[in-house]
């Protein structure tokens, strides 16, 4: 069986030792795990929007057909 290989503390990768560290691994910031900033206030307001407009209409919809 061969041996498993030496893995860091978040066991999602494995630890590169030598000359040539920084070629083999992708540079930080295309982490998969490194989470995305939070939204501007202007998305934010923007998203809220949307909703409350969405929710209109569902409203206007099931006032219209139950009606």
């Amino acid at each position: 069986m061969p041996e498993q290989p030496e893995v860091d503390d978040r066991h999602d990768s494995i630890v590169v030792e030598g000359d040539d560290v920084d070629h083999v691994l992708p540079p930080q910031e295309l982490d998969p795990f490194t989470p995305e900033p939070a939204p501007s206030d202007k998305a934010r307001n923007a998203m809220r929007v949307a909703v409350v407009v969405v929710v209109i209409l569902v409203l206007v919809v099931l006032y219209t057909v139950l009606r």
